[in-house]
């Protein structure tokens, strides 16, 4: 729907100019705003996650997301980026309604693996801790302008990644999950808990354990 408006305005727009600059620039502005609407409402699709609910580890989240970035750190991961972030329910930054704060770990060797990113959260639930990851697929803003051109398509998806590509994701996301396992595994221990009987396969696309 919003590729058809889209696309309408802008038509209207080129004609426009022909006729009158004021006329034209108004219709240009209202395709503008349909590209921004269209870049707002983006959503990231999850490909992977896992997650474990830690008892007795209310308050501990800092202490988990500190040594994950430390962990992957010590890696030296290529072109690894790392932040925290406050993002909304779509896995997105936005200024306002509900959010919560991740830490979002992306690989950016490419344009291909940089839509896919990885959200590592840990929050409190009841006197527990509740930590977990999420790799996703979420287009950048100009490729979602781009995405609204006539013929195009989502400029890269799952189905667009080679063995090369598959690869390195897999292996950044290897990194991802195993950094924050070893910093569950560590607060576990620290709280007389059995690490061991983690399930430590996520569930999803790559499966990786």
């Amino acid at each position: 729907m919003l590729k058809a408006l889209f696309n309408f305005f802008m038509v209207l727009a080129l004609v426009s100019f022909l006729i009158s600059l004021f006329l034209g620039t108004v219709f240009l502005g209202v395709a503008v705003l349909i590209a921004y609407i269209a870049v707002s409402e983006r959503k990231a699709e999850i490909h992977d996650n896992w997650s474990i609910l830690i008892e007795g580890a209310k308050g501990q989240r800092d202490q988990v997301i500190s040594m994950t970035k430390e962990l992957i750190a010590a890696f030296k991961p290529p072109l690894l980026e790392m932040k925290e972030e406050k993002v909304g329910s779509g896995l997105a930054p936005t200024p306002i309604g509900k959010t919560r704060e991740f830490l979002v770990v992306v690989d950016r060797r490419s344009l291909k693996l940089g839509c896919f990113k990885t959200f590592v959260n840990a929050v409190d639930y009841g006197e527990a801790l509740f930590v977990s990851w999420y790799l996703t697929y979420m287009p950048d803003p100009w490729q979602t302008v781009a995405s609204l051109v006539p013929g195009a398509r989502k400029v890269v998806g799952l189905e667009d990644l080679n063995l090369f590509d598959k690869q390195d994701l897999t292996a950044y996301v290897t990194c991802v999950h195993h950094c924050l396992q070893r910093a569950t595994d560590k607060l576990m221990l620290g709280l007389g808990q059995d690490p061991s009987k983690i399930d430590r396969k996520s569930r999803g696309f790559l499966g990786i354990s």
